[in-house]
């Protein structure tokens, strides 16, 4: 893989202050960058439409703000059906990030966001940093939110780790720290059937063991970069432990591949991706594969 750059942003808005909940990390990841922020809106309809025009008035507010906090940033409304849209934005301006939130409610143009979020994860080659939105809540037009902690869920395969260059990358320019964590899952129904008392322990141990050298010579890789990052291995299903272990470290950002194939731990990992954005209460940035192509739209 080539260097991760991050030099444009796409920040898809609906008019809802759900949907802003995007706006205090950008604030903090776009300066940091020198990066190009796209605000972008899908229109409904005839340009020529009321609710139209009060959108394209929202996206130039929006821009001429972020360009008052040190952000360069561009206004740009489209019109089609919503997810393909953005799809198309981003491929065709080569954004290096979708930035969007996961719910939108009552906005001018009125999204199911989160629809709208799924299928953009499920299509998109570009990475996505999902943050989870709060209902009504207003937002500062000043505020930053930094990220100070990444947790980087590994299940030891190459397709797994898809998102570690972004999260190397985001420790280098922000100094967060870095945890890396394996989650060893218990064997299925039908393989613990099998499996006696000393044969189940001693199963789940080599499976540990396996997971604590694999991580510790992907954090001495890190090391060699000078990167500074720590490890764990848990036991448990996948998708709990992740949130679990986030949410007790207090981590600002889950960074995890979109789907990872006979790895260490055998994830499915698109499944537990999804039951982590679900899950977490902490902004997820979703990185899928080069070598794994992207859902036809």
């Amino acid at each position: 893989m080539g260097e991760i750059k991050l030099q444009q942003i796409l920040v898809p808005l609906d008019g809802s202050l759900e949907a802003e909940c995007v706006l205090p990390y950008l604030r903090d990841l776009a300066p940091r960058f020198n990066a190009k922020v796209y605000v972008l809106a899908v229109g409904i309809g005839q340009r020529a439409r009321r609710v139209n025009r009060l959108l394209e008035d929202y996206i130039a507010k929006i821009a001429e703000e972020l360009k008052q906090r040190n952000v360069k940033a561009e206004a740009a409304v489209v019109y089609g059906t919503t997810a393909d849209m953005i799809l198309e934005f981003a491929q065709n301006q080569k954004v290096d990030l979708i930035l969007m939130a996961t719910h939108g409610l009552s906005g001018v143009t009125r999204w199911w966001l989160g629809s709208v979020a799924e299928k953009v994860v499920s299509a998109s080659s570009t990475p996505i940093m999902l943050v989870q939105a709060t209902r009504g809540t207003q937002h500062d037009t000043t505020s930053k939110k930094s990220i100070e902690r990444i947790v980087v869920p590994l299940d030891g395969s190459e397709l797994g780790q898809a998102a570690l260059p972004y999260a190397e990358m985001l420790t280098s320019k922000t100094g967060a720290a870095l945890d890396l964590i394996h989650v060893v899952a218990p064997p299925g129904a039908i393989e613990a059937s099998l499996l006696t008392g000393p044969d189940w322990v001693k199963l789940i141990q080599v499976l540990q063991k396996a997971g604590e050298d694999y991580l510790k010579e992907v954090a001495r890789q890190l090391a060699e970069r000078g990167i500074k990052a720590t490890y764990e291995v848990l036991t448990g299903e996948p998708a709990d432990k992740i949130v679990q272990y986030a949410e007790a470290k207090k981590a600002s950002l889950i960074a995890m591949s979109t789907h990872g194939r006979t790895g260490l731990a055998r994830w499915v990992m698109g499944s537990v991706a999804d039951k982590v954005v679900h899950g977490a209460s902490m902004p997820v940035w979703l990185v899928r594969s080069a070598k794994m192509p992207a859902a036809k739209k």
